[in-house]
């Protein structure tokens, strides 16, 4: 038992013995002479970082066995500041002569050890840092010769060190065959070299023919593409092996010359608005510029890894311009796309292997070399497409502008205009037929070369167009005045352009002789009068406003406003006609009575303004008097008819404080119109302290904000309650009264103060209908309120009252709002009654016969006859507050009130008594029998909305 447990044991130990010692074992590239023919690519092998690059060869040799890292194809290791080994077996044919390929141009240190039982054969020095001729074999990576092995198998090892992406292919190949390697690399290189070199400078020598720009950058593009492989092919190190850093510092220039051309030769070739992908590209090629850069003077790993990660970049910007051009619908943007998908596919996966991320594929390699060769012919073949569409665009261009000069020659002799050529002294170099004419009749066009400009335009304004064309980028036009040959003066439109490339200005003239004849016509149809020829009404503007504006060259000191008396009846007598035969010899007399200086305007259909110059107001006066005289004087006779005029004067002085144009002409209207209504054919001179003046402009302005009152609702309508005296009230009964509010102060206005206005301007009737209108629209809205309602008054004019056209209105708001008339009072004074009895009783009836009431209002104050009462079909009958104002202490009112019941109770009248202002006065009248009480003490005007049915508060209408 003890000697079989003996027995496991051994055997476990030399099991144990046995694997660690396959573990330690390399993989082993067994290799015959029938494979050394051609290149055999070392696919397994042992890796191990060095980071402090301090192990030897042995220790590596005892070591990797153990620590190796198993690498199956090429070792990518990327960016990396260790040292690195690689470790295979070989088992090659003895007394071969081998070389090892290294395909990676770029890799700062390289040593290669060979150990034929633990005895070292070697080792062998290169790498990119060492001068060509000491790198090993000329080739254009890195080819070694081994030494010649004996019985096998050799351990190989290999260490690397760069700032670059290490990336390994490793090949093995016989002596004589690597020879044969060597030529055909180069003969590949320099063909794929010359070929990049040739297009570049086949579309250089384009570009300086076409002076397209995206011919200049494909050929720097094809220029840095060759010398990027002058240095991966390590041309530059065969070329001038002393400079080992040549190649490095070419892969430097080149890849950022590369990525920036190649960028702006797409966005050139496309023709593509960037926008905001301008401040993404440059910030990609400034980063590029600094990192190449960088890299000459600084070699580090970091560098290298930027430099990497900008490409891919570049890229993918490069694929985002042509998705834009295919977007954009750019021509041959689709073209551009497939052909540059090669190169996007190295400039996307080229870093992204280095890095260690993805595999290559196998024959990426011939791919890397051969790619960018066949991406620039491809380019080169859509480019030369894409521009012989240009060509073509550039013939039909060039066909255009021989047909475009044919026109230019033909417009030029047959034009209308006058067209010339000229230097800058003014000399005539070339001048059409038409300006000829214009500036000689007969004389030809070739008599003109040689003539100055200055002779026909005046040395001054000459220089002054010289100037113009310095100052303001070459073209100048203006309307100035020119004289022929004959020296006769003409307006002429000129233009010149001045060509600085031909040393020439170039000159259009077009006559305006007859349209500056035309405008000055209009000019003085526009200031005059068509019927008399005197000033208008826009050239008087004019004047005053530059009189009072301090800019005119003539200052006038008054200014008269004249206005006809009966003119209009010689209108009406005889006709339009004669009415313009009378204002003709009226104007020519009154010019007549007028000193030189003065200018006479006609401002309206019979006034005419005057503008004087004279020293005071004294003279000024003088002179509206004269004037006043000569139309009172003049006798217009018209089919053996004679006529007389006058006129009302008013006078302004222009420096008594009015400031513009419309205050002078009202202010001197409003001066003449005084005039009128103090009698006519007199002179009025305008006086701001003047009360009647004042009054007359007060109501005149009232006329406008009555106006304004109707349009935008300034009024509003008021109730005050009348109270019933014998017997109890039956329901709401009240006057409608009118206020106007105040826009500016919003302060209420009572009639009073522009009744007197409105009457005198025939506005009383807008006024009526606007308070008819919305009476009953206001009545119709609130229905509760109607119902309780017996009788609402309104106040009326005669103006209204003698109206069928204010009849029919009343009747339509009321049949429209459905309104029964019987609670409907119309009033009128007592004057108006009165003043035509026989119409009064016929509108009367009117109004009655439509169911509203009547009542004569101020009945007393004219001191009418009773008798006419009984003319009259009335309803109510309202007495004079006159009578009523301290009836209670006056026996003779009383009287005189006690009558007027008395007699309205016979007529079957009721009675009012306004302007109840005392409880004595309310006790009085209840004992003379008067019906109803109106005045402040019964109730105040208050606004009539508070009657509403939507009102909060009813106190006022449950008192009554």
């Amino acid at each position: 038992m003890v000697h079989l447990l003996r027995s496991l044991l051994v055997l476990l130990w030399l099991t144990c013995a046995v694997t660690a010692r396959a573990d330690d074992a390399l993989p082993l590239l067994q290799l015959s002479n029938e494979q050394l023919t051609t290149p055999v690519s070392i696919e397994h092998s042992l890796l191990l970082e060095d980071p402090g690059a301090q192990l030897t060869a042995s220790e590596v040799l005892q070591r990797i066995g153990r620590e190796g890292r198993p690498v199956q194809g090429t070792p990518r290791i990327g960016y990396s500041r260790s040292a690195w080994w690689l470790a295979v077996q070989l088992q090659a044919p003895p007394a071969e002569r081998l070389q090892l390929i290294v395909g990676q141009t770029f890799l700062d240190d390289l040593e290669i050890w060979l150990f034929a039982d633990q005895q070292p054969l070697g080792p062998l020095y290169s790498g990119s840092l060492r001068p060509f001729n000491e790198r090993g074999e000329p080739y254009p990576q890195f080819l070694i010769s081994l030494p010649r092995l004996g019985e096998g198998p050799h351990n190989l090892l290999l260490r690397v060190q760069s700032h670059s992406a290490i990336t390994l292919p490793l090949q093995l190949v016989g002596a004589q065959q690597g020879q044969q390697l060597i030529a055909h690399s180069w003969l590949q290189s320099g063909l794929l070299v010359g070929a990049l070199l040739a297009l570049a400078l086949f579309y250089l020598l384009k570009y300086s023919t076409l002076r397209e720009p995206q011919l200049a950058y494909f050929s720097l593009t094809a220029l840095c593409v060759a010398l990027y492989n002058v240095s991966l092919y390590n041309l530059s190190g065969l070329l001038w092996p002393q400079w080992p850093l040549l190649p490095k510092w070419l892969v430097n220039l080149t890849t950022a010359g590369m990525l920036i051309f190649s960028s702006l030769f797409l966005a050139s070739a496309l023709r593509l608005e960037l926008g905001r992908l301008r401040w993404l590209r440059d910030a990609l090629f400034a980063a590029v510029l600094l990192v190449c850069l960088g890299g000459l003077a600084i070699s580090h790993a970091y560098t290298y890894q930027t430099l990497n990660l900008l490409i891919l970049c570049t890229g993918l910007y490069q694929l985002l311009v042509m998705c834009l051009g295919v977007y954009q619908r750019r021509p041959y943007a689709p073209g551009y796309l497939l052909c540059w998908s090669a190169a996007l596919v190295l400039m996307l996966l080229v870093p992204l292997s280095r890095v260690g991320l993805i595999p290559l594929p196998p024959g990426f390699y011939a791919l890397y070399a051969y790619l960018p060769a066949l991406s620039m012919l491809l380019f080169g073949a859509l480019l030369d497409k894409q521009l012989e569409r240009v060509r073509r665009v550039l013939l039909s261009s060039q066909a255009q502008a021989i047909d475009n000069l044919e026109q230019y020659q033909a417009l030029f002799r047959h034009s209308g205009e006058g067209i010339f050529r000229c230097d800058r002294d003014g000399r005539l170099l070339e001048a059409n037929p038409s300006l000829a004419r214009l500036l000689g009749g007969d004389t030809p066009a070739t008599q003109l070369v040689g003539l100055p400009l200055q002779r026909l335009l005046g040395e001054a304004q000459w220089r002054e167009l010289l100037q113009e064309l310095d100052t303001q980028a070459g073209t100048v036009s203006c309307e100035c005045q020119l004289h022929d040959l004959a020296q006769r003066p003409l307006w002429v439109y000129l233009s010149l352009h001045l060509r600085p490339q031909r040393d020439c200005i170039e000159g259009i003239v077009v006559d305006l002789s007859e349209r500056r004849a035309l405008e000055e016509r209009l000019q003085q149809l526009a200031a005059h009068d068509a019927l008399t020829g005197l000033l208008n009404r826009r050239e008087l503007e004019r004047l005053l406003s530059e009189t009072l504006g301090g800019t005119a060259k003539r200052r006038f000191s008054h200014l008269l406003h004249l206005s006809l008396d009966r003119f209009k009846q010689v209108n009406d007598l005889c006709g339009h006609s004669a009415g313009d035969q009378l204002l003709r010899q009226l104007a020519t007399q009154l010019g007549h009575q007028l000193p030189r200086h003065a200018e006479l305007a006609r401002v309206g259909g019979d006034e005419f303004a005057v503008l004087l110059r004279e020293v005071d107001d004294e003279a000024a006066l003088k002179q509206a008097e004269a004037l006043r005289r000569a139309v009172e004087q003049f006798v217009f006779t018209w089919q053996g008819r004679p006529f007389r005029l006058h006129t009302s004067i008013g006078l302004l002085a222009l420096g008594s404080g009015v400031r513009d144009w419309e205050t002078a002409l009202t202010w001197a209207s409003s001066a003449s119109q005084l005039a009128k209504h103090q009698g006519r054919n007199r002179v009025c001179q305008f006086n701001p302290e003047d009360g009647a003046l004042l009054e007359h402009q007060r109501q005149l302005q009232w006329i406008t904000r009555l106006r304004e009152a109707c349009e935008r609702g300034h009024f509003e309508l008021f109730f005050q309650p009348v109270q019933a005296l014998q017997s109890a009230a039956s329901g709401l009964h009240y006057e409608v009264l009118l206020r106007y509010r105040d826009p500016a102060s919003g302060e209420w206005v009572s009639p009073a103060q522009f009744l007197d206005a409105a009457a005198r301007y025939d506005f009383l009737g807008a006024i009526d209908r606007w308070v008819i209108q919305h009476l009953c629209a206001w009545l119709a809205a609130n229905p509760r309120h109607l119902a309780q309602l017996a009788q609402v008054n309104v106040n009326l004019s005669a103006s209204s009252l003698l109206d069928s056209a204010f009849h029919q209105l009343l009747e339509q708001e009321l049949s429209r709002h459905q309104l029964p008339p019987g609670k409907l009072c119309i009033e009128v004074t007592e004057m108006v009654a009165l003043g035509e009895l026989g119409v009064s009783a016929q509108w009367i009836d009117e109004l009655r016969s439509k169911g509203l009431k009547v009542a004569l209002d101020d009945f007393g104050s004219g001191f009418a006859s009773y008798a006419y009462l009984r003319h009259l079909p009335l309803d109510i009958l309202k007495i004079d507050g006159s009578f009523i104002s301290g009836i209670e202490s006056d026996p003779i009112n009383q009287a005189m009130v006690g009558s007027m019941r008395q007699i309205a109770s016979q007529l079957g009248l009721l009675t009012v008594a306004e302007f109840v202002e005392t409880q004595a006065s309310l006790d009085c009248l209840r004992r003379l029998g008067i019906d109803y009480a109106q005045g402040y003490f019964v109730g105040r005007p208050q606004p009539l909305r508070q009657l509403a049915d939507d009102a909060r508060s009813r106190g006022t209408q449950e008192a009554w």
